[in-house]
């Protein structure tokens, strides 16, 4: 039977720099359902926003537009294998057949970085499905904005590990502000994703109205020294 603990109404604070403004706090959103399992992409609370984009790994590699994962490795399918239920096909309570990403030892965790420049912005919802680790491991997610650490802790876990999928929760996050990065690690044990996923990019400013902030501040500039030489 799975075990599941949720460090239940926490209220994640991050902060974000504006352009031109002074850094101002916000609040990002942990976004979990500890009593539905995922078990294809249908049960993404992302799908059919428009900019929704997935990594599922089924091709054996991490190549989504905008994402690098540091550290862990892509798992081919094997008896010891969780990947989300459907990926190999059929839902039938099994994905030793699919891919997913694991680390064996994962109290040195994972980075999953989001590429504001591959992306052009930076997406405000992001999320991945956890399919396994240790019954005693204490999960733990930190995502990263351009300012702050924001820190949530979860318990996820059973005492299967042959590619059941029961367990398989979604686990993301939300921000206003703009998400740079995950780090995922566990206190004991491995850990096991998949179904690495964004959506929600903020875009960055146009290239003119950049060259128009430019351009104003170096006005303001020179007239403050034309003043102070008068």
């Amino acid at each position: 039977m799975m075990k599941t603990t949720v460090l239940m109404g926490i209220t994640v604070l991050a902060s974000c720099l504006m352009a031109g403004q002074n850094a101002y706090a916000g609040s990002a959103t942990f976004i979990f359902d500890p009593d539905t399992p995922y078990l294809s992409v249908d049960d993404s609370p992302f799908l059919g926003i428009d900019d929704f984009t997935l990594e599922d790994f089924e091709d054996g590699l991490v190549n989504i537009l905008g994402v690098t994962i540091d550290g862990g490795i892509i798992r081919e399918p094997s008896n010891f294998t969780d990947s989300v239920d459907a990926d190999d096909g059929v839902i039938d309570g099994s994905g030793s057949e699919g891919h997913s990403y694991w680390q064996l030892e994962a109290t040195e965790g994972f980075t999953i970085t989001f590429d504001e420049e591959a992306l052009g912005g930076l997406p405000t919802l992001v999320g991945f499905v956890w399919t396994d680790g240790n019954i005693d491991g204490l999960f733990r997610l930190e995502a990263f904005d351009a300012d702050g650490v924001s820190i949530f802790e979860v318990v996820l876990g059973d005492l299967v590990h042959t590619g059941q999928t029961d367990e398989d929760r979604f686990i993301g996050v939300e921000f206003a502000g703009g998400i740079a990065s995950l780090f995922l690690s566990t206190s004991f044990g491995g850990i096991e994703i998949d179904h690495v996923q964004y959506a929600s990019i903020i875009p960055l400013p146009a290239p003119l109205a950049l060259g128009l902030a430019g351009l104003a501040g170096v006005i303001v500039v020179r007239r403050k020294r034309l003043l102070a030489t008068a």
